[in-house]
């Protein structure tokens, strides 16, 4: 069982019973009650569950974000949220991510955190960066090595980026080296995101690109989200912190190449 869906199934049994134990847990999914703990860590650190003495129940104010059977309805996290989970794994798969951009390159950043963190690591040389995320742009506007192009259109303040028409024509005439685009969720062989219209122009940077990325944490594997944007297969690899789930990491080097940071 990967972890992914362990933990689903951690989330549908506190829906239905309220507050369990630890033990009673691990008996349900035959795993050790160590798994148990480290999973209901991680739920607990992304704000899902919430840990008692002993084990863990479903927050009330929580229990109306899932339907009967255990799925999330979905809410989008706003930028300030995101920016405050698991940022030390974000940090590590940025900088792995930068390593991969030289010098010269055009390169395009999208918006989300992850890709964000990327801009400290960037090396100290000359780049063409185009972005559609506005706090990509006011962390570069003072670098004077960066030729920066900000791509206008539709402002979508949950997120902080540039999207719709005006921003896909924008891009359609670009040529770009390289395209580093975050991504809400990896699922069936898809990337995800919540909102059409970013997933528009994320599908459009990435099929121009002529090296394609895509930067994530563990959390955003075995998730899905709204609106499947891309296929993991034509990516040229994805990058993602080394403590993905074992089974999960087998599963996506088969279908990409996976850099682990």
């Amino acid at each position: 069982m990967l972890k992914a869906e362990r933990q689903e199934q951690i989330v549908q049994r506190l829906i239905a019973h309220g507050t369990e134990s630890v033990g009673t847990i691990a008996r349900a999914l035959d795993v050790s009650e160590m798994t148990v703990r480290r999973d209901l860590e991680e739920l607990a650190d992304r704000g899902i569950v919430e840990r008692v003495y002993g084990g863990a129940r479903m927050p009330s104010a929580l229990k109306e974000s899932y339907s009967s059977d255990g799925i999330p309805l979905l809410r989008e996290y706003s930028h300030v949220e995101k920016r405050r989970l698991h940022t030390e794994e974000k940090r590590r798969v940025a900088n792995r991510a930068a390593q991969l951009v030289k010098p010269d390159d055009t390169v395009f950043l999208g918006a989300g955190t992850t890709v964000e963190y990327m801009v400290r690591y960037l090396p100290d040389a000359h780049l063409r960066v185009i972005t559609n995320s506005i706090s990509v742009f006011k962390l570069l506007e003072h670098n004077e090595q960066c030729e920066l192009y900000l791509v206008g259109g539709l402002y979508r303040q949950q997120t902080g980026c540039f999207v719709g028409g005006m921003a896909e024509e924008a891009v359609a005439p670009l040529g770009i080296d390289k395209a580093f685009i975050g991504t809400n969720g990896i699922s069936n062989g898809s990337l995800f995101t919540s909102d059409i219209d970013e997933g528009r122009i994320q599908r459009l940077v990435l099929n121009k690109a002529q090296e394609r990325y895509a930067v994530c944490d563990m959390s955003k594997v075995g998730r899905r989200d709204f609106y499947g944007f891309y296929p993991i297969s034509r990516l040229t690899a994805l990058i993602c912190d080394a403590s993905i789930d074992p089974a999960a990491a087998q599963d996506l080097s088969e279908q990409v190449e996976l850099i682990k940071a």
